[in-house]
């Protein structure tokens, strides 16, 4: 583990904080709370939105196919990093309170736990981090097709980036891969549909 990247992990995860950021970091981790908004969301674009609405979702479901079923996993496994939480104690684990419905959580205190590591386990998942490939996929996919949700949706995934340090999650040094992979997957999923329906357009 470099100098720079424990020093750093331990400012984001210990020194810059904030009660409001011990709830707001969790509630931008947990993206099982958010999942059905996202889902009546979608649901909701696929039904009124057009071709070109359509195609975005298109695109969007298969760059997240790639990025977190393909990639993220396979390279988890072939990095084998762990994490900061499950590597060292005294890191600051922060998490919504576990309650039924999730998205109650939302109004709830956030559960902080300080970790104790007796034995570093052998396997980690540290890198890529998911969460970041995903939403710096996500991103890329939609500003490539509305360029005004370009700026918010990469402001959106760089918060859920830093979330995944803040929560003692992921180290400093498994964010900018992660960014890059999920830019270059949301890039080239959009840059294959293009060429595909050039491709058939021509041919018809």
């Amino acid at each position: 583990m470099n100098a720079w990247d424990l020093d750093l992990f331990w400012h984001i995860n210990r020194d810059w904080t904030h009660p409001v950021l011990d709830w707001l970091m969790p509630t931008l981790s947990a993206i099982d709370v958010w999942l059905p908004f996202l889902v009546l969301l979608l649901t909701f674009i696929a039904w009124r939105g057009g071709r070109r609405e359509r195609l975005m979702l298109l695109a969007l479901a298969l760059a997240l196919g790639l990025s977190d079923g393909v990639v993220g996993n396979g390279l988890k496994k072939t990095f084998d990093r762990v994490r900061p939480r499950d590597q060292m104690s005294g890191v600051m684990m922060r998490d919504l309170a576990k309650v039924k419905p999730r998205v109650l959580a939302l109004f709830k205190a956030p559960e902080i736990k300080i970790s104790k590591v007796k034995k570093v386990p052998e396997t980690g998942n540290s890198l890529p981090s998911n969460h970041t490939i995903n939403l710096f996929a996500a991103a890329t996919v939609i500003g490539l097709f509305f360029r005004r949700w370009a700026l918010p949706m990469y402001l959106l995934a760089a918060a859920v980036a830093y979330s995944r340090v803040y929560v003692g999650a992921h180290w400093p040094s498994d964010i900018p891969p992660s960014a890059a992979l999920g830019l270059s997957i949301g890039w080239l999923v959009v840059a294959l549909l293009q060429k595909l329906f050039r491709q058939s357009a021509s041919e018809a």
